[in-house]
């Protein structure tokens, strides 16, 4: 009894001991997925390391997709253009599939990027530090499917250099490449190319507007790349992202103002030389137009290669408001001036400056300035004439009817006083 109570409690103790033990409390059936993961990767010759091929001369190809769904900024000045997206790499591992019948019909698995191999590709024209390391093991998720087939999907927030075209500004349309090339992998070893990516409307913004996403692929070619291999190819993923400005905002607070400011330049020249305020008129219009050119130089980009044509258009307007001032003196001088003008002295600019000028700008001439003012003069002169003529054959008048009224009055005094004596002589006879 002694040997057995001894025997039992030993029992006990044994299996409370390896109870304690780590792992070897009672788990929960194993799951497919489990299960798939130790048929995949307990395989003695499986590396992460090695490409997805059993021939090592096969080459493995890489499909890329790229779905933008937000523009974050497009510095003009910078030529930065910042985007988010979703990318999608698929390719095959022949060295990873199983019998979805075997594992409870399980066909897809989801594994983390560090667990199987994955393709090296970086941005070849991205400005952030993390254009390395765009696939990262931090960074999404991988679809694996009972025939092999990964399906590698990460968010992508990347600036890239985009070069811009400012001739046409604000008209004009911008094209962005995001150019993916296979980190240290030539061709034969990892082709890489596009697959078709749907179009997104959401890459609208208040002054862009998306209206295309294209994709190539491209082959570049470099000599000598490897010891003792004359060519080397190396495939690039080529996406191109179409852009078009919403020219609204800048034809109102541009493009508009600055016209109407250079009409009224020439305006200037309506005002009297005696006004005092055509020299400050046109000083005031050669400082807006000033302010305009500023405020496009800060938008625009840093280019030797192109000029905008708003630009010149800005510019032709600022020379014509600075050569108002010098011709308003010209005018100042010639209205109160003591001394003729050098520049008309000389016949072929007095001709230039009197005749042709005049014709082009569609004023009068001198000439028929002048003619038209002596045409005024001379009717002026027999106006006056005409009126002087009038006013004597007035004054004869007037004169003759007085002689005439004095006349009659005579007449009648004589009369009275030829009666007055008749009387007198009547009565005196009697």
């Amino acid at each position: 009894m002694a040997i057995r109570g001894f025997s039992s409690s030993a029992t006990l103790a044994v299996f409370v001991f390896i109870s304690l033990i780590p792992g070897t409390y009672c788990r929960y059936p194993k799951s497919d997925e489990t299960r798939i993961r130790e048929f995949l990767f307990n395989q003695a010759n499986y590396s992460s390391k090695e490409r997805p091929v059993i021939n090592s001369k096969d080459t493995v190809r890489v499909g890329m997709k790229l779905q933008f769904y937000a523009m974050l900024d497009l510095n003009e000045r910078d030529q930065v253009l910042t985007t988010a997206s979703w990318m999608t790499l698929v390719w095959k591992d022949e060295r990873l599939s199983w019998n979805p019948s075997d594992f409870g019909g399980e066909n897809v698995v989801v594994l983390s990027l560090d667990e199987i191999w994955t393709p090296k590709i970086f941005l070849g024209n991205s400005i952030a530090t993390d254009a390395l390391s765009i696939i990262s093991a931090d960074r999404g998720s991988i679809l694996l499917t009972s025939e092999g087939v990964a399906n590698l999907g990460a968010p992508l927030v990347q600036s890239t250099q985009c070069e811009m075209t400012i001739m046409y500004f604000p008209f004009d349309a911008q094209v962005c490449r995001f150019e993916f090339y296979a980190e240290n992998q030539y061709q034969e070893k990892m082709d890489l190319f596009t697959l078709p990516s749907s179009q997104s409307s959401s890459l609208n913004s208040s002054e862009w507007n998306f209206f295309h996403l294209d994709h190539q692929n491209v082959t570049i070619v470099y000599p000598y790349l490897i010891n003792d291999v004359p060519w080397s190819n190396y495939s690039l993923a080529l996406f191109c992202v179409y852009l078009e400005r919403d020219p609204i905002y800048f034809i109102k607070t541009l493009i508009t103002p600055s016209t109407f400011l250079c009409l009224m330049t020439f305006l200037t020249f309506l005002l009297p030389p005696d006004s005092g305020e055509r020299i400050s008129l046109s000083v005031s219009m050669v400082l807006g137009l000033t302010v305009f050119q500023i405020i496009v130089a800060d938008i625009l980009p840093i280019s030797s290669k192109e000029t905008a044509i708003i630009s010149s258009y800005l510019t032709a307007n600022f020379a014509l408001a600075c050569l108002t001032v010098p011709f308003s003196l010209i005018n100042i001088n010639i209205a109160f001036g003591d001394s003729r003008i050098i520049i008309l002295k000389y016949p072929f600019l007095r001709r230039l400056s009197l005749e042709y000028l005049p014709r082009i700008c569609a004023l009068p001439t001198y000439n028929a300035k002048k003619k038209q003012v002596s045409e005024s003069l001379h009717w002026d002169h027999r106006r006056n004439q005409d009126g002087k003529a009038e006013a004597t054959i007035l004054e004869n008048g007037q004169e003759n009817d007085n002689e005439r009224q004095n006349k009659t009055t005579n007449h009648d005094n004589i009369s009275s006083r030829d009666k007055v004596k008749a009387i007198y002589v009547f009565l005196y006879s009697l």
